[in-house]
């Protein structure tokens, strides 16, 4: 495969991101690539950062790496290191690792050896501290069907080789499967905030819809002249939360908008 080798270069659609966040990815590429040596195949970026609605304080870097092999416990502990002290350096970062024979062919729900966010910093902290504990054998996740429709639509690759050379095949069905799980998730008490279930919802629709891969903004602006207009300002008000802007955004008039897609939707 033709690789794109250098670890100091981000791709031209993220040079004019703040300098924080371009050193936070410089310092997670190098420090995965340390880890995992040449087996490293590729790290590739989705989510609001590789579509352009990124908003420090409320997004997450959202990545995929993917190995040749799978990962020996050594270099598995290396990477979670290396996770600790780049996650929140200043934004989270969330990261899944698969090997390649995990995805081509493709299956879903999709294996995968190391999965790492936030929520997983207590855990993994307690792991690294015992000399004699043993990382995960990781799991399945139906959520690696969207994060690589997205990587293959609108991703970009920090390293490695370039998302085409990947030859992967994600069935539209897997896609729309993996929304529809998030969309139910995100709508169970505690799950998720009700901004993150509204622009969940908008670009779900769009997607069931009219097949588009879209972020939570570009959700928003497709949805907004669809709607009856008295729930056009709960979209607007989620979307202006999400970027950082207080706007009043009530359980029911939140209730109210997902009850609609949900009708629209038939799920």
């Amino acid at each position: 495969m033709n690789m794109r080798t250098s670890i100091t270069t981000l791709p031209l659609q993220l040079q004019s991101i703040a300098p924080p966040i371009k050193r936070q990815l410089d310092a997670i590429i190098r420090s995965l690539y340390e880890g995992a040596g040449e087996n490293l195949l590729g790290l590739y970026l989705h989510g609001s950062l590789a579509m352009g609605c990124f908003h420090p304080g409320a997004s997450d870097i959202d990545l995929v790496g993917v190995t040749q092999e799978p990962l020996h416990a050594d270099v598995h502990r290396a990477m979670l290191r290396a996770l600790l002290a780049a996650s929140g350096a200043p934004a989270p970062v969330e990261i899944s690792t698969v090997h390649y024979a995990q995805i081509a062919p493709w299956r879903h729900p999709t294996p995968f050896d190391l999965h790492y966010s936030e929520m997983h910093r207590t855990g993994a902290m307690q792991m690294l501290a015992n000399p004699a504990a043993l990382p995960g054998e990781g799991g399945v996740d139906a959520d690696l069907a969207a994060h690589f429709t997205v990587i293959q639509q609108r991703g970009l690759c920090l390293w490695g080789a370039p998302i085409e050379a990947l030859k992967i095949e994600v069935p539209w069905a897997d896609y729309l499967g993996s929304l529809r799980r998030d969309f139910v998730w995100a709508q169970i008490a505690g799950n998720a905030s009700l901004v993150y279930a509204v622009l969940n919802a908008c670009r779900t629709l769009a997607a069931v819809e009219e097949q588009r891969v879209l972020s939570k903004a570009e959700g928003v602006a497709w949805t907004r002249p669809r709607l009856p207009v008295p729930l056009r300002d709960v979209v607007e008000a989620a979307a202006a939360r999400y970027a950082g802007t207080e706007r009043e955004l009530s359980d029911t008039a939140g209730a109210l908008l997902l009850d609609w897609v949900r009708a629209r939707l038939g799920w």
